[in-house]
């Protein structure tokens, strides 16, 4: 697992400048898109903007993007933070 930044595309809004821990990440063969998976570290009120099993899009701060699904949200331990899983739409 590494950190990445990046944004996630709601609509047409966008949580800006997430901190991202990606388990997993693939080119998909002849396109640009990539199949990542990991998740997404987003304050109590960013997460109010997030349902799961709906697919967003991720753009990470590198270039590479990729269309994902929030599978689970959850206060992370220490309460200050909620994580996101996120899994690649395809694989959901």
């Amino acid at each position: 697992m590494h950190e990445a930044e990046g944004d996630l595309l709601i609509g047409g809004d966008r949580i800006k400048r997430l901190q991202i821990d990606l388990e997993a990440e693939q080119k998909q063969d002849g396109s640009a898109e990539w199949t990542l998976t990991g998740h997404l570290h987003v304050t109590a009120e960013q997460s109010q903007l997030l349902e799961t099993d709906r697919p967003y899009r991720l753009q990470l701060a590198d270039g590479r993007c990729g269309q994902v699904v929030v599978s689970r949200i959850a206060a992370d331990s220490d309460r200050r933070e909620v994580l996101a899983d996120f899994l690649p739409k395809d694989r959901h």
